[in-house]
């Protein structure tokens, strides 16, 4: 893929690098991705973001290229926090393949304390535990470790780990029996599918949660069943299946407001399933069917504060944020990415839609009109070269 020095190219730029690798013209890239010839170079010259993963896989597919190839590597490899927990990405693989050929080791560290970082997204917290409780745990304890252990890996720059760690969560879960921790690992299974593979993570979304449908009486299956239901929305969406998106969406909500919002230990698996957390699905779901208007809507419905948990919040703010920016509300878009990183820091800086988004309403400023916030956002977003003097 393309190198860079420093920052890291924006999205359009690796787009161009294809384009051009490939022998296309942007006519030719813009009608296989199903796009026009403006829009795209709008994208190559980074004055229009690639907000919706569709996007991404259409030109990924026009390209005959990995989204990864597009969206380059995960934040900035000079990152203390991001350097801290890649350097943990060895021993994490050891412990995998270890236990592939039965060799587990004794677990050390607190499950819980696990998860309460990995909800904080503090990759650097949690990388140097994952090895040695991958490595060891059995039950419903891996599953909800390999489910930290997935969304780690992928915002690390490793889907290849992350759906091992899944497929872990998988056999556990089928060898327990329990139709909630299937559900649950069935879940993570489908998080950790690459989105350039169209119908399949929304058909096995569905048919898990088929399954154990017949159990839902028990409230820890109702919850996995929502979450299925879910992730399940977003997919159809990122297919261009708005109709099963919608009724995805409303299978959850029947099924989050028969329960209500989770306590304080956040319900199965820490997953906070209840009609907040649907909400932030909604707000997600509509932008990726590119509605940002009802995304705002939707999110105008949403107290944030009723999960004040990072992995929660952080997306729903990022998202909102980026809805803001589509309806050319730049001001507020950017007040809002500011909250999205004071959530999650860590994942914010290495979430690459973020910085193609900041970056594009940057450039759409005049170098006299960049507010603090502006400045700030760009700086959080790794994009210091935009606000030069």
């Amino acid at each position: 893929m393309a190198t860079t020095v420093g920052e890291p190219l924006f999205i359009g730029a690796q787009v161009a690098y294809w384009r051009q690798r490939r022998g296309k013209s942007q006519r030719v890239l813009a009608g296989l991705a199903g796009m026009s010839q403006p829009y795209l170079n709008q994208i190559e010259n980074g004055r229009r973001p690639v907000e919706r993963r569709a996007t991404l896989v259409a030109l990924a597919s026009a390209l005959d290229v990995s989204i990864a190839d597009l969206t380059g590597q995960s934040g900035d490899p000079t990152d203390p926090a991001r350097a801290a927990a890649a350097a943990h990405v060895p021993h994490i693989r050891e412990a995998l393949i270890r236990r592939e050929i039965g060799e587990l080791e004794e677990p050390r560290h607190d499950v819980r304390g696990l998860m309460i970082a990995g909800g904080s997204y503090d990759f650097a917290t949690v990388a140097p535990q994952l090895p040695n409780m991958l490595g060891g745990l059995r039950g419903a304890d891996l599953v909800q470790v390999a489910h930290v252990g997935v969304y780690t890996l992928k915002h690390l720059g490793y889907p290849d780990l992350a759906r091992d760690a899944a497929r872990l969560a998988v056999a556990e879960a089928r060898e327990l029996g329990n139709p909630a921790w299937i559900g649950i690992a069935e879940f993570i299974r489908v998080l950790a599918m690459p989105p350039e593979m169209p119908g399949a993570p929304a058909r096995l979304a569905q048919r898990v949660a088929d399954e154990i449908q017949p159990h839902i009486g028990d409230p820890e299956v109702r919850q996995a069943y929502g979450m299925l239901h879910l992730h399940a929305a977003l997919r159809a969406a990122v297919d261009h299946r708005g109709d099963q998106a919608h009724e995805h969406l409303r299978e959850a909500g029947a099924a989050a407001e028969s329960l209500g919002e989770p306590g304080p230990d956040l319900g199965l698996a820490r997953f906070a399933f209840g009609p907040t957390n649907v909400g932030f699905w909604t707000v997600a779901t509509e932008l990726e069917l590119g509605e940002p208007h009802r995304a705002l809507e939707a999110a105008d419905d949403v107290a944030p504060g009723r999960l004040p948990i990072a992995n929660r919040q952080a997306p729903f703010f990022a998202d909102v944020a980026t809805a803001m920016a589509q309806v050319g509300r730049d001001q507020e878009a950017i007040a809002t990415f500011l909250r999205a990183e004071a959530t999650g820091p860590q994942w914010f800086r290495l979430r690459p839609t973020v910085r193609d988004t900041i970056g594009s309403i940057i450039r759409r400023a005049k170098r006299n009109s960049l507010t603090r916030q502006m400045r700030s956002a760009a700086t959080a977003a790794n994009l210091a070269s935009l606000i030069k003097d």
